[in-house]
């Protein structure tokens, strides 16, 4: 039996992004070539493709992560994974996770933004009309209204300041945990002797 996983968290500068990197092993009785075989075989499943392909090594990239619903496996953008004397080991970036992570915490933001900003200007010309008093209401008129307007537009938003880093810490999680069960399923999936 194979001792749990060493899962490593770390984050690496790249281009102007920070892309978190994630790594894990398992150690194996046997290693052999079918356990790598079961790793890639699950991988090119969900849609990873093998860029490098030896006989104790693999590279391969991945289709991103689109929404919470996909297969975790997807929020890894790169992974090479390699069987090193009697361990298999995975190391991936997490791109599809950090992508997801960015658009959680600025989605929200804009929407409320341009939903404010489209109803101050909207509105203020309305009101503006209707009651005479040309840009907003009798009660908030030209900047005051499109304050007011773009405040009321943020107070759905605010909610999301909290949900999304659960959200984003949530998807790290969820893909974390599947690379590691996908490399202790991998030594598993191995033939008996």
């Amino acid at each position: 039996m194979a001792p749990a996983p060493n899962p490593g968290l770390t984050w690496i500068l790249c281009v102007g992004k920070i892309i978190t990197t994630f790594s894990t092993y398992a150690v194996t009785t046997r290693p052999t070539d079918d356990v790598l075989r079961a790793a890639l075989v699950t991988l090119t499943n969900n849609g990873f493709a093998i860029v490098n392909r030896d006989e104790k090594s693999a590279d391969l990239t991945g289709p991103g992560l689109n929404n919470t619903r996909q297969n975790p496996l997807l929020g890894a953008s790169r992974i090479h994974i390699e069987l090193q004397g009697q361990k298999l080991c995975l190391d991936a970036e997490l791109g599809g996770v950090d992508s997801m992570r960015r658009f959680l915490m600025r989605f929200p933001f804009i929407l409320g933004l341009g939903l404010g900003l489209f109803l101050g200007v909207g509105g203020g010309i309305a009101f503006g009309r209707q009651f005479g008093v040309g840009f907003g209401v009798p009660w908030a008129q030209g900047w005051t209204w499109l304050l007011v307007a773009i405040g009321g537009a943020m107070l759905p938003v605010t909610p999301w300041l909290f949900l999304s880093p659960m959200m984003s810490n949530l998807v790290r999680t969820r893909t974390q945990n599947a690379l590691a069960t996908l490399v202790q399923n991998s030594i598993q999936m191995q033939k008996p002797r």
